[in-house]
């Protein structure tokens, strides 16, 4: 009989837990939670969601604050606007003229070509140095530019000007002769590089190749009056410009 004891003590407890009904069986796998651990749940929950709120404010506030710095910034450019607006609307009523007629003046024989007035005397061909004089003896400079622009609209004076289309080159105010390799203007500005600016030898050896015996820069005719560097006692015509 003995053996059968463990076997019977077994079935003693599975009946038992038959006989409990369901909500017993619940509250002993769930017991009950304490109250304090529901209290401080709830808080942390809130707190969580305070902070969340807290930081939208936050974020809507600077959102707000640039919005207002914004506006000021386009109402400042917008008044900016409307007084140059203005003035050059004043400008370009002066004398009945408009303002590109009234934007530069030049006395003869000078022209006005963009923000300067230049000069091409066609009928004097000299060496670099004394072409400079001749500028300088009209109260000018040989001529330079710094940008495209400016490069354009003295090709397109000197295209007028030169309307037989003779072969003749024309001296600017640029040289290499204080420093090899280094092209500045007379103002000791550095001259611009490369396209559209400087032009090549037949269209292959890009300029400036001349080296030490080519130091001055000039409109080089034959390169559709690309800059070129020659040698400064050559002969071109002189290219006068006041600003």
């Amino acid at each position: 009989m003995l053996p059968c004891l463990p076997l019977l003590l077994l079935v003693t407890l599975a009946a038992s837990n038959v006989m409990k009904s369901p909500e017993d069986l619940e509250s002993e796998m769930f017991p009950p939670v304490n109250p304090n651990c529901t209290q401080r749940l709830t808080d942390y929950i809130l707190l969580r969601q305070e902070i969340q709120l807290s930081k939208m404010a936050a974020a809507e506030e600077a959102r707000t604050q640039l919005m207002r710095e914004n506006l000021q910034v386009l109402t400042q450019v917008r008044d900016t606007l409307s007084q140059v607006s203005e003035t050059l609307t004043q400008r370009s009523q002066v004398n009945g003229k408009s303002l590109v007629e009234t934007r530069r003046t030049c006395d003869p024989p000078f022209s006005p070509v963009g923000d300067s007035c230049l000069l091409l005397n066609l009928a004097l061909k000299s060496d670099w140095a004394s072409a400079r004089q001749f500028c300088v003896g009209k109260g000018a400079d040989l001529a330079r530019f710094s940008d495209a622009a400016g490069y354009a609209a003295i090709l397109d004076y000197i295209n007028k000007i030169n309307s037989e289309n003779d072969s003749i080159d024309v001296w600017l105010g640029g040289t290499d002769e204080a420093l090899e390799g280094t092209w500045l203007w007379v103002t000791g500005e550095l001259m611009p590089r490369g396209p559209p600016f400087w032009g090549s030898t037949d269209s292959y050896k890009a300029a400036p190749d001349g080296g030490t015996s080519q130091n001055c820069a000039g409109l080089y005719k034959r390169d559709n009056y690309y800059m070129h560097d020659l040698r400064c006692n050559g002969a071109a015509a002189p290219l006068c410009q006041k600003l």
